[in-house]
């Protein structure tokens, strides 16, 4: 997981040059989202909680033979969303810097409820479950200390309780032990593997004839990369969907489609370097991880220099 990576190399990078420090960190933090996708396309178990959508579509092309090339669609998307942000840090930083504090909670909130009403859409066939779920999922987020007056909701007087339920951990676990499950249930059946076909790095051409669902998921996950605390899961939600209803094969999601994985890896590698857009230009992190990083600013005294050159 990239927060615990980073949490365990943040004391050594104090001792070092603030540009190697920060190239560490940045490294871990952009390379962390396309990793998780190996796990989730090979063993439907996605390693960071960001790849939760490539597993709807990665896992079930692995079983059909075709790991090596979901597995050349998520790196090839993963590049060119980061490389997308990357641009979009370097020339738009000063514009989309002026844009961004004029996002405050109404705009936050109204953002969050499309992304909901998106996760409902998205589940063609099972709105009932996906609202259901969805309505667990706010619930579970409400435990703990509220974060204005500090008083305690649901925790029941239990202690352990009041940090409230980490959503990494939830995600990753349900993800994990849901195919374990799965796994125990079906007992040690002889089951033929899949015949790998294909090479990795031929489907890297298929990216590049997907402009109409690359580009878009990478500009949502621009987007939300600025806006501080939506990241990647709204963008991902925002760019899957699309994708889907532009596909001319949209039966084909959630079953093994390329464009449901290059809309999921774009969208989720596009976000590290927009985070970093308010937290250069406002010192507010965009994130988790973007905020453990405004610490090696702290150490470094760079915080103004930062914004001064955004």
């Amino acid at each position: 997981m990239p927060a615990i990576a980073i949490a365990i190399l943040l004391p050594a990078t104090f001792s070092m040059e603030p540009i190697v420090g920060l190239t560490l960190l940045l490294g871990i933090y952009g390379s962390s989202m396309f990793g998780g996708a190996i796990p989730a396309i090979l063993c439907n178990t996605p390693g960071s909680a960001v790849n939760a959508l490539t597993t709807y579509d990665g896992y079930p092309m692995t079983k059909r033979g075709e790991a090596s090339r979901a597995l050349a669609l998520a790196y090839g998307a993963s590049f060119l969303g980061g490389v997308l942000s990357v641009i979009a840090l370097i020339l738009f930083a000063p514009i989309l810097a002026d844009i961004a504090p004029l996002f405050g909670s109404r705009e936050i909130f109204l953002a969050c409820l499309l992304g909901m009403v998106l996760v409902v859409i998205t589940h063609t066939g099972q709105h009932m479950a996906a609202g259901f779920l969805l309505c667990l999922g706010v619930f579970l987020s409400t435990i703990g200390l509220e974060p204005i007056q500090y008083t305690q909701r649901f925790t029941f007087g239990q202690p352990w309780l009041a940090s409230g339920v980490n959503l990494i951990v939830v995600v990753l676990g349900l993800f994990a032990l849901s195919q374990a499950f799965i796994l125990l249930v079906n007992g040690d059946e002889n089951m033929p593997e899949p015949e790998i076909k294909g090479s990795l790095f031929t489907p890297l051409k298929e990216v590049f004839k997907m402009p109409k669902v690359f580009l878009p998921a990478a500009g949502f996950g621009v987007v939300m990369g600025i806006i501080p605390g939506v990241g990647e899961f709204l963008a991902q939600f925002f760019s899957y969907n699309l994708a889907q209803k532009i596909s001319k094969k949209p039966e084909e999601f959630g079953k093994g489609s390329p464009e449901g994985i290059v809309a999921s890896e774009a969208s989720n590698n596009a976000v590290p370097g927009a985070a970093l857009i308010p937290l250069l230009a406002l010192g507010v992190p965009g994130e988790a991880l973007t905020a453990m990083m405004l610490t090696v600013f702290y150490v470094h005294n760079v915080v103004l220099l930062a914004a001064i050159v955004c």
